[in-house]
């Protein structure tokens, strides 16, 4: 028997328009987002204080979109923006939603190889580009399928580097923002990579209609946001969790976001007591700093009134203990993926005491199912927990160029297969209790065990590799460990090699921070899949690795 769950809240309207037009709407009654005052912030740097007004925002997108359509009257298609956290990226990224250009962000810690990846994939053809990123991308442009000459690559700075212009020297006149009818809002948006449940980083395609409708879900099922708050946002823009909750959803509440390129540890601190931060969005390895910090009893962070945790796993114990560390400060989880843009589940502040187990319950854009092994659904008054099924308008629209991963991921009847095993309670309140899916999830970004073996394999002493991830409750989150079958006598040297020649080649996510394991054989099946479930088993039981990686000093 089919068991369909619907949200408990009251479904809102789902507009079909520009995610722009939506957020910045030119009258009343064109957006079910209220008008706000012009005057008010809408992005502060939180390390110079330079703040962004609405209106400001608005008008500088607007003459960014003009500047494109000048560069190039078609307007690119896909518009990629590659750098760390910063205003220029908030422009670029508004603007790209204003002219109805598609842009696909990029990790800022990438490497060359794996930027080209994306630029190709994506089809991109014009790349907004942080100044300290360009060595690297121009490591990247012999790897690229076409070329891009300096009036392709548009510095996010306030400062140009020849021959390059910054987003401020292409500000041309002010367009209108594209608008859409109900066919348009089906367009792709945003087009974020992902690698899914396996294999290479794959775009994800994200409408319109799926983030306008997803910021509409969230404005019920969310934490209520309001004028004079401001929400910190360290969550990389590039990562959906920061791009959708950090980059939009607070515009749509009238409140503002203190930018920040990075965590780190004192200027976040600095930054809630400078800026009164009311909201803050973390992962879980954030608060095991803030637990073990002996800098937080020097700062004031009596303002800090809510937390958001999500993108990974987080204990009852460390809600508890950081509740503890500032009384005052409720935190409250979030459920999703960057396949349903990204939000799931979620709670309000005022709901959250006793629920620390939970992740909250299904926003009112989705219905759910659970699902077992044997394609029944699960039956939640017996306790079964079964893989979570979702569907409606915040699913994605599919994988770039990929019908056969979007065919493997999409069931019958839209329902999105999350490879998450839940459970529900009688009242809806949902717990991530395993993952079916094997994705390695390091302090919220997503690592494919089969990217990484395929990268390792290619090193001269490496002559079979398998990939797991192992959780470190000092970091709360999962580290990358290889299982590697070496050539050679020396195999504690070689290891030591093979991370280091790591290192080099991939993002800081990618290393193997959860150490080398040197075996004779990696086990498979008989028609040669790696059994990862045996490796699994074999690192909860097993000693200290042969190299243990050092732990990462910044998320």
């Amino acid at each position: 028997m089919v068991v369909i769950y619907e949200a408990p809240y009251p479904a809102p309207f789902f507009p079909q328009q520009n995610v722009f037009q939506y957020l910045f709407p030119e009258a009343p009654g064109i957006s079910p987002i209220p008008l706000f005052d012009d005057s008010l912030p809408a992005f502060v740097d939180g390390v110079t204080g330079r703040t962004l007004s609405r209106g400001e925002l608005r008008d500088t997108a607007l003459r960014l979109g003009g500047g494109m359509r000048a560069l190039a009257p078609d307007t690119p298609e896909v518009a990629c923006i590659w750098g760390f956290n910063s205003l220029e990226w908030v422009v670029a990224a508004y603007a790209c939603m204003a002219a109805g250009v598609t842009f696909s962000p990029a990790n800022a810690g990438y490497t060359p190889a794996e930027l080209a990846h994306q630029v190709n994939d994506s089809g991109a053809s014009l790349i907004f580009l942080a100044p300290s990123h360009l060595p690297a991308f121009n490591e990247a442009q012999p790897l690229l399928k076409r070329a891009f000459p300096p009036d392709r690559i548009v510095l996010l700075s306030e400062t140009s580097v020849s021959p390059y212009k910054t987003i401020y020297e292409l500000l041309g006149p002010k367009i209108v923002a594209r608008r859409f009818d109900r066919a348009d809002a089906g367009a792709t948006a945003w087009l974020c990579y992902s690698s899914g449940t396996t294999g290479l980083p794959k775009g994800v395609m994200t409408s319109h209609f799926n983030i306008t409708s997803q910021i509409q879900a969230g404005n019920v099922g969310f934490q209520r946001m309001r004028p004079g708050d401001m929400v910190l946002g360290f969550i990389p823009y590039s990562h959906i969790y920061g791009g959708v909750i950090g980059l939009l959803q607070p515009i749509s509440q009238g409140a503002a976001t203190v930018v920040l390129p990075r965590f780190d540890e004192v200027p976040v601190l600095q930054a809630i007591e400078r800026f009164q931060v009311t909201m803050a969005l973390f992962v879980p390895p954030v608060l095991i700093v803030f637990l073990n910090s002996p800098h937080v009893k020097n700062y004031d962070l009596s303002s800090l009134k809510t937390v958001l945790c999500g993108a990974a796993p987080l204990s009852a114990e460390l809600v508890h203990a950081f509740t503890a560390l500032i009384p005052k400060c409720r935190i409250i989880q979030a459920y999703g993926m960057t396949e349903t843009s990204p939000n799931i589940a979620n709670m309000h502040r005022g709901i959250s005491v006793g629920r620390e187990y939970s992740v909250g319950r299904l926003l009112p854009c989705y219905q759910a199912r659970l699902v077992k092994e044997n394609g029944e659904d699960a039956d939640p008054s017996k306790g079964e927990a079964g893989e979570l099924w979702v569907r409606g308008p915040s699913v994605m629209k599919g994988y770039h160029n990929n019908p056969a991963a979007t065919d493997a991921t999409i069931a019958p009847g839209g329902w999105l297969k999350t490879g998450d095993v839940v459970t529900r309670d009688a009242e809806g309140w949902l717990s991530v209790v395993d993952r079916k899916k094997e994705l390695i999830k390091y302090k919220g970004f997503q690592v494919a065990p089969a990217e990484m073996e395929g990268l390792l394999i290619q090193h001269e002493n490496v002559l079979d590799a398998g990939v797991v991830g192992v959780y470190d409750p000092t970091q709360a989150t999962e580290l990358v460990r290889a299982y590697l079958v070496l050539a050679g006598t020396d195999k504690e040297r070689t290891a030591e090699d093979v991370a280091a020649w790591v290192a080099g080649r991939a993002a800081r996510a990618k290393h193997l921070s959860g150490g080398i394991v040197v075996v004779d054989a990696i086990p498979k099946s008989p028609s040669g899949k790696i059994l990862r479930k045996q490796l699994r088993e074999r690192a909860k039981s097993e000693a200290d690795p042969v190299v243990a990686m050092p732990r990462a000093a910044k998320l």
